[in-house]
């Protein structure tokens, strides 16, 4: 399927379509196969579900709205509260959202449970068989209480969408990490904030570099992994600099550091030296990516270490060196790991 027409899957996956659909909204095989399936009769048990009170919008609320991102910009504030909640029930509820209502009804956003409401609306977004199966399966195993997870629209997505989803989730997570971040920092003086932003473009450049060079391109989800590998990046950048200001700044000798450092050699120089083994599992990912994403990962050691010493001058470098290179052996380790086929 071209990349062209996934913006179009996608507002229908998470919103409505113009003309009514049918129910339940699957493609893939005909209605008369489909009868006997468990998850269709599941479908059909729900198919008047209406909840207890009509969803009202509140005042001024009437207009055009986002629902996916509201959501998702919700999920990720500190403290959302009923209110902000019933807001984004009531854009789901106007425009026909049935990811967004069915996310809303079984994780119990701003509300109790309630899963027959969300087996309605999963069963109301346009789906392949597989995928409908898996969610209507998914909100079962909900719905008893054998999996305690929140559920997310995107859990049982068909690989197309994968990629899609995760970009929309990590905007999401983007702007709250931003926004953490520029809390945390207010008041803080010029050279300080200067310091901040060049850690911050270093890991934004390593992150990107982790993504280009050391994730396997091969793989139907590789747009979902190359995200959630340049989100857990940028997580842990945000924690360290949280970590610091709440008094949790790393502690590690002179010694601990040369320790680690020599490790990590180690392992880099071996990955360079030894040649693939024949079952090796590093997909697309060769040795010049990952000495380009070396030499970037040096060039963020080396900023964190400059911000930990301007706004945390009691730390020592070898600190902030020691914490980052730990995390590095253990991705070298990982890829050496790969290579050798271990």
């Amino acid at each position: 399927m071209s990349p062209a027409y996934w913006p179009f899957l996608l507002a229908a996956f998470i919103g409505s379509t113009v003309q009514a659909a049918p129910y339940p909204n699957v493609y893939g095989a005909p209605p008369e196969v489909l009868r006997g399936s468990d998850w269709y009769r599941q479908c059909l048990r729900v198919k008047n579900q209406q909840p207890a009170r009509p969803v009202v919008a509140g005042k001024g609320e009437n207009g055009r709205c986002d629902a996916a991102g509201l959501y998702y910009e919700t999920v990720n504030l500190p403290d959302a509260g009923k209110a902000d909640w019933e807001r984004v029930h009531a854009c789901a509820a106007r425009t026909e959202a049935h990811g967004v209502l069915m996310m809303l009804y079984a994780n119990g956003a701003g509300m109790t449970p309630q899963f027959d409401l969300a087996l309605k609306h999963a069963c109301s977004i346009q789906s392949p068989v597989g995928e409908m199966k898996s969610r209507v399966q998914h909100l079962r195993r909900r719905a008893s209480g054998d999996d305690r997870e929140a559920i997310d629209v995107c859990d049982d997505a068909a690989a197309d969408l994968r990629g899609q989803c995760a970009a929309m989730r990590e905007r999401q997570r983007d702007k709250s990490r931003s926004a953490q971040l520029a809390a945390l920092t207010r008041g803080w003086n010029a050279k300080e904030q200067l310091g901040l932003e060049m850690a911050s473009k270093a890991v934004h450049y390593f992150a990107q570099h982790r993504v280009d060079y050391e994730t396997d391109a091969g793989s139907s989800a590789t747009r979902s992994l190359q995200l959630d590998v340049q989100a857990a990046e940028l997580d842990q950048f945000a924690f360290d600099v949280m970590d610091a200001e709440g008094g949790k700044a790393p502690r590690f000798s002179e010694g601990e550091f040369a320790s680690l450092d020599e490790k990590m050699n180690a392992v880099y120089r071996q990955f360079m030296l030894n040649r693939p083994a024949s079952t090796s599992y590093l997909g697309t990912i060769r040795k010049t990516g990952v000495e380009k994403t070396q030499r970037a990962w040096l060039a963020y050691r080396d900023a964190m270490e400059l911000f930990g010493s301007i706004r945390h001058p009691q730390v020592p470098g070898s600190a902030w060196r020691a914490q980052l290179t730990a995390r590095r052996l253990k991705q070298l380790t990982e890829l050496d790991n790969a290579a050798a086929g271990r």
